[in-house]
């Protein structure tokens, strides 16, 4: 099996204990995504739409216009948008846009400044910045993935261009992050042996077993009292509160 095929019979089990990402499949992301977009009128521009997931979730009278990079896009997701561009230029106009959606696009902007400059540049006065962002995550979309923010940077970043922060979820408790980022490095392994050692294909089973034990280890334990201290992901709903000069 190779490791394409692999990915691809995981992605069907993704609600499954089994699949590395389980905890995050189980989350209330896709409550929470409804949530924020569900208020959403007018113009929205998401930004990095990949395969334009998001216009479906979002009321009939929005505006959907989906943007990507063009190597993005077309190279990595086989998916055209409606406007090819870059986070960090956008071609759209200032102060034209309700809202701006950035889910799972700052941490692979090389300027993520100048991206958050943007979206404030193209949104009205009162307009929603749409945010979701990891906070302890592995590499993913090499070479195009750059950092990661804390909550405390965020609010600083954005308050930097205007914004004012309305909501600042973080996403998994501290045991749950630790048990994510187990299974996590157990399915690399697997995906590793089948491309580069297969004589350990043997071995796969076990570790399969181990994806099982931390995530639901992770889930059994997420009861005890934590702080907000390690969360995986940050959800933020901002405000563009001014417009410069």
């Amino acid at each position: 099996m190779r490791a394409r095929q692999l990915r691809r019979l995981a992605s069907h089990i993704r609600k499954w204990p089994l699949h590395p990402q389980w905890l995050l499949a189980i989350s209330d992301e896709q409550s929470d995504l409804d949530e924020a977009l569900r208020p959403l009128r007018g113009t929205i521009a998401d930004v990095g739409c990949a395969d334009r997931h998001i216009a479906s979730r979002l009321h009939p009278e929005a505006l959907y216009v989906g943007l990507d990079y063009p190597s993005t896009a077309v190279g990595m997701y086989r998916t055209r948008p409606d406007v090819f561009g870059d986070a960090r230029h956008l071609p759209i106009g200032s102060a034209s846009a309700d809202a701006v959606i950035l889910k799972d696009v700052l941490e692979h902007v090389a300027q993520p400044e100048l991206a958050l400059a943007e979206a404030a540049r193209v949104l009205r006065a009162g307009g929603t910045l749409v945010l979701w962002m990891p906070f302890l995550y592995p590499i993913h979309d090499a070479p195009h993935d750059f950092q990661r923010y804390t909550g405390h940077a965020m609010a600083t970043y954005l308050g930097r261009q205007g914004f004012a922060i309305r909501s600042c979820k973080p996403v998994l408790k501290p045991i749950e992050t630790a048990a994510l980022m187990a299974a996590l490095a157990l399915g690399d392994a697997v995906e590793s042996i089948f491309q580069r050692r297969r004589w350990l294909a043997p071995l796969t089973p076990v570790l399969a077993v181990l994806v099982l034990f931390a995530n639901l280890a992770g889930k059994a334990l997420s009861w005890l009292p934590s702080s907000s201290f390690m969360p995986a992901f940050y959800r933020v709903l901002a405000e563009r509160v001014e417009h410069g000069p």
